[in-house]
């Protein structure tokens, strides 16, 4: 009666050329009992994407089977069935893309479609979104993170556990009845041969993971937690770079999130992250810069981590006392971009004066850039998001600065440039 499935991917976005590069099934019962599972690497013929996330090498793929080859035997297992998966609308998505891609449209539906994450905030409020998270509350352990059998198998006994909550036949006996009776097209690849990933490949689970484990849903927009859960996996390994970044923001334009909603939702999320991390005896420096530097690719300031972590303590954390400016210490090289109203020696000044080191260039090891417009497209902020360096808003660098270098407020009148 059901096909649970999960994928990896060398992206988020399967409108941008990302592609599939595993995908694993696993077929329940109607009683939620097992029945058999299937598993295969696909060959991309293209880079692999975020290796350290999901551990699969270019050679693990070099001989597997692109998805031509396997479509119809991957067809074949979801014919009939109610889909199944953990944020099921991600892996729907990518799925009826690769279909397409060989000229077929398929019955994939997202909405005739069950997804555990809506499941675990329907029966459990107050549950988190991450599928370890939604796993570890019912005693369920998921070996080889990020694999996408052991999400796969996972998921299916998250699913099976949580079908003992209802009746039988379930509420939604009648959306099966329909779905079975949908045809799908005749599709190559009905014998194609899997290929298993090795026993070397594998994601890792890091600290950030951990956190990631606690954060709570977000209710609201309604989209909340489909954007959300892509973060999550993004931040699977602790980090989070430009080009993931820029995913983002396509992946909320797909979802219909507008910029005040998606800047409210890295609020909140960065809140939730500090309040996590004070939850596990605040950690190492490291882990604490870490987090200050998702927070400002998500568009939040050191201050704001410092401030959620000051909530979260019930007013015991110590803020620490940073030298020359909130957030970045003294020393550290700042570049100047875009417009502003007051001469760029006058914020040369006001840097050198905050005990900064201004340059005229972006490096690599630039500590961070101070933009007119943080989504300006000038040579600077495009070499930034390059290195990774933080884009921080003119507003914002003057919060930064100590009393006696803040000089004029005339930078709130500036024009992007």
């Amino acid at each position: 009666m059901y096909a649970v499935i999960d994928t990896e991917t060398t992206g988020l976005l399967p409108g941008h050329r990302h592609r599939v590069i595993e995908i694993a099934v696993v077929l329940l019962d109607a009683e939620g009992r097992f029945e058999q599972e299937w598993v295969t690497l696909l060959n991309p013929q293209r880079d692999l994407g975020p290796q350290h996330i999901h551990g699969i090498l270019t050679a693990d793929v070099l001989a597997a089977p692109d998805f031509a080859e396997i479509a119809g035997r991957l067809a074949s297992l979801l014919a009939g069935r109610m889909v199944v998966g953990h944020n099921v609308e991600f892996d729907l998505g990518f799925l009826r893309a690769e279909f397409a891609r060989l000229g077929y449209a398929v019955p994939l539906i997202t909405e005739r479609s069950m997804c555990t994450m809506a499941l675990a905030g329907y029966l459990h409020p107050g549950a988190k979104r991450t599928l370890g998270a939604c796993c570890s509350a019912v005693g369920i352990s998921i070996e080889g993170w990020h694999s996408a059998l052991a999400d796969t198998r996972a998921t299916a006994q998250l699913f099976s556990h949580y079908l003992k909550a209802f009746p039988s036949p379930p509420p939604w006996q009648w959306v099966y009845e329909e779905v079975r009776q949908w045809r799908w097209p005749a599709l190559p690849g009905a014998d194609g041969v899997a290929t298993v990933r090795p026993v070397h490949a594998g994601g890792r689970h890091g600290w950030m993971s951990r956190l990631v484990d606690q954060l709570p849903r977000v209710p609201d927009p309604p989209q909340a937690d489909s954007y959300l859960a892509v973060l999550d996996m993004i931040l699977a390994d602790r980090e989070i770079n430009e080009t993931g970044a820029d995913q983002l923001v396509h992946v909320a334009t797909d979802l219909g999130l507008t910029r005040s909603q998606v800047d409210e939702l890295h609020r909140v999320y960065v809140a939730d992250l500090a309040e996590a991390l004070w939850s596990e005896g605040v950690g190492s420096p490291e882990q604490r810069n870490d987090l200050d530097r998702v927070a400002a690719m998500l568009g939040q300031r050191v201050v704001d981590v410092d401030d959620a972590l000051l909530r979260a303590s019930g007013g015991q954390y110590a803020v620490p006392v940073r030298p020359g400016a909130q957030g970045f210490p003294a020393g550290s090289s700042v570049v100047f971009t875009g417009d502003m109203i007051e001469a760029r020696e006058v914020w040369w000044n006001r840097a050198v004066a905050a005990g900064f080191s201004p340059q005229e260039a972006v490096r690599p090891e630039t500590t961070f850039v101070v933009a007119a417009d943080v989504d300006s497209l000038s040579t600077k902020a495009r070499a930034a998001r390059e290195y990774g360096v933080p884009i921080v808003a003119v507003e914002d660098f003057v919060r930064m600065l100590p009393a006696d270098a803040r000089g004029s407020r005339g930078e709130e009148q500036r024009r992007a440039g």
